[in-house]
């Protein structure tokens, strides 16, 4: 199930009829899996930040925070709607190419283990 609803999507891309909700939804969960891989994490980023991981004052690992609708990264909305535009909009592949980099840029810093 998408962290990213599909009301905020259809409102980004302009979307006001609902002959499309189905396919708009099936694109919002591949985008979202595809942010989750390219930024080696199991959820979306959530502010507060949840990685790394944060420690109260014992020294006690805080609990992880599940990213929902209301503390995903302000960042991801845009990112996840350029995703849908790529693949849902009549687009070159060069558009949709640049859609999907420039999501991976804006969200580049909440990326993680990227090793040496």
């Amino acid at each position: 199930m998408s962290v990213i609803q599909l009301s905020a999507v259809k409102a980004l891309l302009r979307y006001t009829h609902n002959s499309d909700d189905v396919m708009l939804q099936s694109l919002i969960d591949a985008a979202e899996s595809e942010l989750c891989r390219f930024l080696n994490r199991k959820q979306l980023p959530t502010l507060p930040q949840d990685y790394p991981p944060l420690f109260d004052a014992n020294g006690d690992p805080i609990p992880e925070v599940v990213a929902t609708a209301e503390n995903v990264a302000p960042e991801v909305l845009p990112c996840v709607a350029m995703l849908v535009k790529a693949q849902a909009d009549d687009v070159t592949p060069a558009d949709a190419a640049a859609l999907r980099r420039a999501a991976e840029v804006k969200l580049f810093p909440y990326r993680v283990r990227m090793g040496i």
